[in-house]
């Protein structure tokens, strides 16, 4: 859509066949990185795909876009965006039918339960749901982007963008056959470079991410960064409003380009400067005794192939500092994963041991390693803790004072990890705990079970 609009008619045909093949090479790229990945199916599945394919089909079955009326082309385009948004969707489904692709349903769950369209007991959205990261975007950090000055020099720079943006698509889809009119499509196109165009769609697609999920603000405020300093440093947007409000002269563009980045940059070493170089001469050290005598105990008194089970956090520690084989690690964007995922974290659920002891050598595991920080957690609120997510999964009521669901019902066991460090026989038959410090508790599954 960004193309139709922004491109000019006396250009059409070949910007038509530089789109064809920008689709193409896309295409071709993810299926690239699909197979460098190792067959990674979540490529093939992507809605990126579907939505390349679904343009090039679209431009096959509409043509002639830029004809008639005003309104004719508008209505045009609307229905092309159209067209290619349920040919998106239409082909994705497809797609993930015939090669059963579950690798991003989470995601979907996920957005689904955020945006009010059904509350969800889904395990793996309920994990992104109750994590503040991605709610939506806290309004003080517009205050912090304010006090760098990097907030109003990108509303200054998008709001001109967006006039041009707009100029250039009320021209190009006007039905306008004068030279006069013709001249200021060129005059317009000026201000509005493909690459402008392309980065300005982008910055506005980043910003609705942000607002929408905290965790995905390092595009946006990246981004902002990029666009802000790239329109301040422009001739063209410098010309743009100085046309705009009849102030327009070369000598004037010259200096604002120049003076303005300038006082920006001296404004930012006069406010940040001593700041900066008092943090980075604060010099701290990693400090962690518990974690530390942890993994100098998996290094000394465990085989090189012993195969660890525990929170996605702490095993790809594990993995790092000891090179044990792990069941589960932070991936979480492969449903087979996040299922063995969900039945590891099993442990900190309301189940007896003899079921956490098959779900676990299911997976090859000889030791668990469980947490106090998990198990008796209280950073989360209720219905956020993590063995509250395992408990409205597995059907059963939540622990402490508040509402159950109706339909919930009261566990048949208590809750593992607080009932094995009782050493009862029951568990003492398939667990020996071999490690424990302040923070960390590791058994030994038995075998002969």
């Amino acid at each position: 859509m960004n193309m139709e609009l922004c491109d000019s008619k006396e250009k059409g045909k070949a910007n038509k066949q530089s789109a064809t093949w920008l689709y193409g090479i896309q295409i071709t790229g993810l299926l690239l990185v699909c197979i460098l990945q190792f067959l990674n199916s979540m490529i093939l599945g992507s809605l990126l795909i579907s939505f390349n394919l679904s343009v090039l089909i679209a431009r096959k079955l509409q043509k002639n876009l830029k004809t008639g009326s005003f309104l004719n082309r508008l209505g045009k385009l609307l229905l092309h965006l159209f067209v290619v948004l349920c040919l998106t969707l239409f082909l994705n489904n497809i797609i993930k039918k015939i090669l059963n692709l579950k690798s991003d349903e989470h995601i979907f769950k996920f957005l689904k339960a955020k945006f009010g369209f059904g509350a969800t007991r889904d395990f793996d959205a309920n994990l992104y749901l109750c994590e503040e990261a991605f709610g939506l975007l806290p309004f003080n950090t517009f205050e912090r982007l304010s006090d760098t000055l990097l907030f109003y020099a990108y509303l200054f720079v998008l709001s001109i963008t967006v006039i041009a943006a707009l100029a250039v698509a009320f021209h190009n889809l006007s039905d306008s056959t004068n030279q006069q009119s013709m001249g200021k499509v060129r005059k317009c196109t000026i201000g509005l470079k493909p690459e402008t165009a392309y980065n300005l769609l982008h910055t506005i697609l980043f910003g609705f991410l942000a607002l929408s999920t905290m965790r995905m603000k390092y595009l946006w405020t990246s981004h902002m960064c990029v666009f802000a300093s790239f329109g301040l440093c422009s001739p063209e947007i410098w010309e743009l409003l100085l046309k705009l409000i009849r102030l327009y002269n070369p000598k004037r563009i010259c200096i604002m380009r120049y003076s303005v980045p300038i006082l920006i940059l001296l404004y930012l070493c006069y406010k940040f400067w001593p700041g900066m170089m008092d943090e980075l001469s604060e010099l701290r050290e990693f400090y962690d005794p518990d974690t530390v005598e942890l993994m100098n105990w998996i290094n000394s008194n465990t085989p090189r192939k012993a195969v660890f089970a525990g929170s996605m956090q702490l095993l790809a520690g594990v993995k790092l500092c000891t090179g044990r084989t792990l069941t589960n690690h932070p991936h979480y964007e492969d449903n087979s994963l996040r299922e063995r995922t969900k039945a590891v974290y099993q442990i900190y659920a309301k189940r007896s041991p003899e079921e956490v002891h098959a779900l676990l050598r299911s997976f090859g595991t000889d030791y668990v390693i469980l947490e106090d920080s998990i198990c008796y957690e209280q950073r989360h609120h209720r219905g956020c803790r993590l063995r509250d997510l395992l408990d409205v999964a597995n059907g059963h009521m939540m622990d402490g004072p508040g509402e159950n669901d109706p339909d919930l019902k009261l566990a048949g066991h208590p809750r593992f990890c607080e009932e094995i460090k009782r050493n009862l026989p029951p568990y003492a038959a398939y667990f020996t705990r071999v490690f424990q410090n302040k923070t960390f508790h590791v058994y030994k599954l038995s075998r002969n079970k």
